[in-house]
């Protein structure tokens, strides 16, 4: 019996280095694939970091550019104008594209306060109704909690996001680069 497992190990023990050779790559082969994915992992933080650190420059950039004076045309136009025309051509334009730029200027304020006046006119008018058609225990502020509703609270939030913009509410809320 011995000679015979002597027989079946001298037969079998030229492929033991290979046989080793085998589970030895399979562990390399694993250890590589467990670095490799976290090496993607890792790609994957830095890559998400960099569009934070990108998001952030540019809201850094777009609060620049809102923050600097509007250009008029009219200047623009005197100073392409220089030397060029004489004045009594260049001064009347120059007045004309000055009001055109003023007008540019006010139409958002002005439909912002024309559409806020309605409002508080449409509520100012609903209250007066509501004192009219009560009794005379009927107390204003008992008005004002019954005109406040959703939509109130919706018109309220749309004008303050305006003002405010996202940025604030991204902030608040807590909002991340991936939304």
């Amino acid at each position: 019996m011995l000679a015979a497992i002597a027989a079946v190990f001298g037969f079998l023990a030229p492929f033991l280095p290979e046989v080793l050779k085998l589970f030895t790559r399979a562990q390399d082969n694993r250890h590589e694939l467990e670095l490799m994915k976290l090496r993607m992992a890792a790609a994957a933080e830095a890559s998400l970091h960099r569009i934070s650190e990108l998001n952030a420059q540019a809201d850094i950039e777009e609060a620049k550019v809102l923050h600097q004076p509007a250009q008029s045309f009219g200047v623009q136009l005197i100073d392409a104008a220089e030397g060029k025309y004489p004045s009594w051509v260049v001064v009347p334009v120059f007045w004309l594209f000055g009001l055109l730029d003023w007008l540019n200027g006010i139409v958002r304020p002005t439909i912002t306060f024309a559409a806020f006046g309605s409002y508080i006119a449409y509520k100012w008018a609903r209250l007066e109704l509501m004192q009219q058609v009560s009794d005379q225990s009927f107390q204003w502020y008992e008005g004002v909690v019954k005109l406040w509703g959703d939509q109130d609270m919706a018109m309220l939030t749309l004008v303050l996001s305006y003002w405010f913009g996202n940025r604030v509410a991204k902030y608040a809320f807590g909002w991340d680069n991936k939304r």
